[in-house]
């Protein structure tokens, strides 16, 4: 078999493949062999079909699938004897690799073509001893700590209907009908929804709310109540059926027909017990394991925050060429339907996220970092558990059954893998680096969170 390797250009090249008579003979003449001993043909016994019965039969598909089959294995042998490093897979080329004169008769050459995309090398600035980066050290206050004893209470506390003056965490339900003007609209629009008072937007009207009480009814600008768009006013709170033509006003008059509050839970052996801690048997047991608790929580962000500027930071400072050509072919050839306009749109942040990609594959060999089925496993059960622990209960027969299902689901395993190298790679570089410590309170901390976020996006 002749391999000719042609350059479009260094990142961009063409593998043509001559496939001659004498590299698929034998495979061919094996295989009718194979099927003239297995298959069985009304009026010849197993195994006695002459081979022109066989070859007349079978002999085209046959044939197609042994020219196939020692194209991929020449293909294979000669990328890895190569050792190219590529992206995507070997794109064939549909107009040279079209096979239309099969001959079982008398065995032809075939050339074939496939075009690939290489990566270059290249080195990862970034990650060095001599980079610095700033890690934010989060002042954990006793009052942060008192915070965090009243919220898990509330969270695991009990909703009671309430008549006394309405308060900021207030849940209140309105029974609410149409206005014209200062009166009721006749036979206008009647509706019940309930709204938390702390998420009203307009803020009159929360401020009335918080001077009301049950059976007190108050105006309102239905869609200025929270800070929704249309449809979600007319959908959740105006209940108005799909596709409806109805035409409603924005002024009503609401009732208010009921107030739910949350009780906090009160500080007992079950209470103590829910947060699955034997060294928890008080208050201020529960106040010091929460401040510890919160001092995990800051430095875990302060670490990711550290770990999305060194992302940052090897994204801007490693650029490397890509084979663009090669990629857009790709990419339109895998994709059904994706035209050049949605090409252009994508193609840039694409491009990053490869890059992205690639720079995490090279830091993962570089780092040794290696991935098992159990890692993704308890990836899943510690993400189960946080997520439990905050809604007051501790069923770990539970986790482990979703963690089992989850590790089922192709996609998630895939999203957790990749969440999984990206935080041991920047972990890694993380501690390679030189870390400078700024002591700052948690206020200051998301300030630094927010404005990261908004030079981001």
């Amino acid at each position: 078999m002749q391999i000719v390797r042609r350059d479009a250009d260094a990142l961009n090249i063409k593998i043509q493949l001559t496939l001659e008579p004498v590299d698929y003979a034998d495979k061919f003449k094996s295989e009718i062999q194979k099927l003239k001993n297995k298959v069985q043909i009304k009026g010849f016994r197993k195994g006695k079909t002459p081979e022109a019965v066989i070859r007349k039969m079978y002999g085209k598909s046959v044939l197609l699938d042994v020219i196939n089959d020692t194209l991929l294995k020449n293909l294979t042998d000669y990328i890895q004897e190569q050792n190219f490093n590529y992206v995507g897979q070997p794109l064939p080329d549909k107009d040279e690799n079209q096979i239309t004169d099969l001959d079982i008769n008398q065995l032809k050459e075939y050339v074939f073509s496939f075009d690939m995309g290489l990566v270059p090398d290249f080195e990862i600035a970034g990650v060095s001893e001599s980079d610095t980066y700033d890690y934010f050290d989060v002042d954990i206050t006793d009052e942060m700590a008192v915070e965090e004893v009243e919220s898990a209470r509330k969270r695991m506390g009990t909703h009671s209907d309430v008549d006394d003056n309405i308060e900021e965490n207030d849940i209140v339900t309105f029974e609410a009908s149409e206005l014209e003007g200062d009166a009721l609209k006749i036979e206008g629009w009647k509706t019940t929804f309930s709204v938390l008072v702390n998420m009203v937007k307009d803020e009159d009207v929360r401020k009335q709310l918080l001077e009301l009480r049950k059976d007190d009814t108050i105006r309102f600008d239905i869609y200025d109540l929270e800070a929704k768009d249309e449809a979600h006013v007319q959908k959740y709170l105006l209940h108005l059926p799909e596709d409806s033509d109805h035409e409603v006003g924005r002024m009503f008059e609401g009732k208010i027909i009921q107030v739910s509050r949350v009780l906090p839970a009160e500080l007992t052996e079950d209470f103590f017990s829910s947060f699955g801690q034997e060294d928890i048997k008080d208050e201020t047991s529960l106040t010091e394991f929460l401040k510890q608790d919160l001092k995990r929580f800051f430095d875990q962000q302060a670490s990711q925050l550290m770990q999305r500027s060194i992302m940052n930071r090897i994204m801007e400072s490693n650029d490397f060429d890509m084979p663009v050509d090669f990629l857009k072919k790709y990419l339109k050839a895998t994709n059904e339907g994706v035209s050049d306009a949605d090409l252009e749109n994508e193609f840039e942040p694409f491009i990053k996220n490869l890059k992205w990609s690639l720079i995490k594959s090279k830091l993962a060999g570089i780092y040794g970092v290696k991935i098992e089925e159990q890692d993704i496993k308890n990836h899943f059960i510690n993400k189960l558990f946080e997520y439990t622990r905050s809604q007051g209960m501790m069923d770990y027969g539970f986790i482990m059954e979703m963690a089992d299902k989850m590790m089922k689901n192709e996609k998630q395993v895939n999203q957790a893998y990749e969440e999984i190298l990206a935080h041991r790679i920047l972990y890694q570089a993380g501690e390679n680096v030189t870390k400078n410590t700024v002591s700052l309170s948690a206020q200051e901390f998301e300030n630094k969170v927010k404005e990261l976020n908004e030079s981001s996006n």
